[in-house]
């Protein structure tokens, strides 16, 4: 077979583009990988959230906190479907396109869970410290989200009120039957049962308020704790995916942008291959 003969006045083909193009194809297939695990990661984050932690919702006011929540189940999505598409986008430059638009599609819903989870951190311990009290004192009786939700918090927490037990209001009645009809305190039970120290906490456990019985410790600082721990891993997840979306719309658009040089720098692919039909 003779050799395919050199054309003088044309340089040769751009090998060195070549394997840019091919360079920015690894980055991207592996990037989207990273992108994968953190979608699991969003979704599994937001499920725990939800599901295993979701009777605390109804304490934290504020509607950041629960966006927040529905924001990474659809980056966690959107996450997992990116990455699946790579393989896609690599081969046909349509999917490509349609690739690097989901990659910023995803990128404004994740600045918005950034901006969400932010701005809550800024301000939840001054709201705890207000609505937790009044939960407690005004909505445990008249509303049965709150009282499962302050319930499940004191179990959970092995925690009594507020700030300590005595945030529970001890009920003064009048007895009659003494002179002048003094003011006493009757034996009654003013503490959820909730708050007793035994694994099995039936009905009217914490009619005794001894340090023996029922917990003394306030419930607010592991609220505030779990609030602080939850956006912390929300910010951090999403600050990684950010991260990861930057790199991979970089080498997307490197990737676009080399294989229009690869078709521009290489004229003669059709010519050498007709002049491999004369050999």
């Amino acid at each position: 077979m003779r050799p395919v003969p050199q054309h003088r006045g044309h340089p040769p083909r751009n090998r060195r583009t070549k394997s840019c193009t091919g360079c920015c194809f690894k980055c991207q297939l592996f990037v989207s990988y990273l992108l994968v695990i953190i979608g699991i990661l969003f979704l599994a984050l937001a499920i725990w959230l939800y599901f295993f932690r979701g009777d605390l919702i109804p304490l934290i006011q504020s509607h950041f906190y629960i966006y927040s929540i529905y924001l990474a189940v659809i980056c966690g999505i959107v996450n997992v479907i990116i990455g699946f598409l790579v393989h896609s986008a690599i081969n046909s430059k349509c999917v490509l396109v349609l690739y690097l638009l989901m990659l910023i599609a995803s990128m404004i819903i994740e600045g918005c869970l950034i901006y969400f989870t932010f701005s809550y951190h800024a301000t939840y311990i001054q709201e705890l410290e207000v609505s937790l009290p009044n939960d407690m004192l005004n909505n445990y009786n008249n509303d049965h989200k709150i009282a499962k939700a302050v319930n499940f918090l004191q179990r959970d927490a092995k925690c009594c009120g507020s700030n300590a037990y005595n945030d529970w209001p001890k009920p003064e009645v009048e007895d009659h039957y003494l002179p002048y009809a003094k003011t006493v305190m009757q034996r009654v039970q003013y503490v959820p049962d909730s708050c007793c120290k035994s694994a099995h906490q039936r009905k009217g456990c914490a009619l005794s308020d001894s340090p023996n019985n029922i917990f003394y410790r306030g419930c607010l600082p592991f609220l505030k704790e779990e609030v602080y721990n939850n956006l912390n891993f929300l910010f951090t997840v999403t600050a990684a995916s950010l991260v990861l979306h930057l790199a991979n719309l970089l080498f997307g658009c490197c990737a676009c942008f080399k294989s229009d040089d690869d078709e521009e720098q290489d004229p003669f692919k059709d010519y050498d291959q007709e002049m491999h039909l004369f050999d």
